[in-house]
């Protein structure tokens, strides 16, 4: 436990606007920006509950650094002394970049993202997350992506993590079917991804476990019936979990070769995360047996049926081979060579070479 570290207060409840309200005045915001994409300023009407002049909306399916530049212009406009991000990942990932922002009054994205030194001021922040997938409210980092150099970068630092995440499974019912699908398949990614890591420790494995386990009972659920409260807020749940369990370890290979094909292919982040779990679980299953045994027993699965059972939930959904998102065959190398970002890819508990992860790819091309 000694070795474990995660200071974001969790609010679990089914009434977040009041929590919200409740957990401003607790952190005496007065003057919050409100950080989220079109869809759900429109869906929660946010303009009738919030200054329409304190939220910035203009955030796509990943934050790039345009995006950045652009919030940051937003608050160079206005003072603000609070961060309240309601969204995914890309939300909550942009909306670290804002509190980088204002907490060292810089501007420049590089700058923001290098800067490892002591913040000289903090500024409170409220994460509420409208998807069950990217954890991005319990962890310091966000993803942000530059198009023009074809790359990923993340922002980290201990004072981004939030300072309160509120989880509602209302915020999550209306997300349709196959974003929900993909977000599951995130979190379960960054399950098994703090399992067989070179940096887990008992508490976050237990997280994971604990993550996996409600993923496995309630995923396949979901696809029945989309609209069921508890089902979403068990997942929204092992999302969080999940992420009190990667905050600790970060990611490991299967995020690793995600990044290229999303940037080359615009395969969604939760699809390209999950897309190489079996193949991976495979290759590192041996050393992990202990956390591996927990979660058959606990689900009363054979390895075999729990194989099976992750194979089951994007089935049907989303398309889980390579050729099936449009990859030519003879870009795998390439693939494979770009698919090592370092301090995600040396996480994973089996040292992988080019080779090994090209044979995962060619695994995952089409369906076997």
């Amino acid at each position: 436990m000694l070795n474990y570290y995660n200071p974001v207060k969790i609010i679990k409840t089914d009434n977040w606007l009041l929590g919200l309200n409740s957990s401003i005045e607790n952190l005496k915001i007065t003057a919050p920006i409100i950080v989220t994409s079109p869809g759900n300023r429109k869906r929660l009407n946010l303009d009738s509950k919030f200054d329409p002049e304190s939220i910035f909306s203009n955030v796509g399916s990943h934050p790039t650094f345009e995006n950045c530049i652009n919030a940051i212009k937003f608050c160079q406009e206005n003072m603000f002394d609070g961060v309240i991000a309601l969204g995914g990942g890309s939300v909550m990932d942009l909306a670290k970049v804002v509190m980088a922002h204002l907490c060292l009054e810089k501007s420049d994205i590089y700058e923001l993202i290098e800067h490892k030194g002591k913040f000289p001021q903090t500024i409170p922040s409220i994460f509420l997350p409208t998807t069950h997938g990217t954890a991005s409210e319990v962890t310091m980092w966000g993803v942000v992506w530059n198009m023009n150099e074809k790359r990923k970068y993340s922002i980290s630092h201990p004072d981004l993590y939030p300072s309160i995440a509120i989880l509602d499974g209302n915020l999550t019912l209306s997300l349709p079917l196959d974003i929900s699908i993909i977000t599951v398949m995130d979190a379960l990614s960054h399950s098994f991804e703090s399992i067989w890591n070179k940096n887990a420790n008992d508490t976050s494995t237990d997280f994971a476990v604990s993550a996996i386990c409600s993923i496995l009972k309630n995923g396949e659920a979901l696809k029945k019936n989309t609209s069921d409260l508890l089902i979403r807020n068990n997942l929204l749940k092992a999302s969080t979990v999940a992420g009190l369990a990667f905050s600790n370890t970060t990611t490991a290979a299967a995020h690793s070769m995600s990044y290229p094909l999303t940037i080359h292919y615009g395969i969604p982040h939760g699809v390209a995360a999950s897309i190489s779990l079996l193949p991976l679980l495979e290759m590192n299953g041996e050393f992990i047996k202990e956390p591996l045994d927990r979660i058959c027993k606990n689900n009363e699965l054979t390895y075999d049926e729990l194989k099976q059972t992750i194979k089951a939930i994007p089935q049907g959904v989303i398309p889980c081979t390579l050729d099936e998102w449009g990859i030519p065959e003879n870009q795998l190398l390439k693939l494979a060579e770009e698919s090592f970002t370092k301090g995600r890819m040396d996480n994973n508990i089996v040292d992988l070479t080019t080779d090994d992860v090209l044979v995962i790819l060619k695994e995952i091309y089409r369906e076997q």
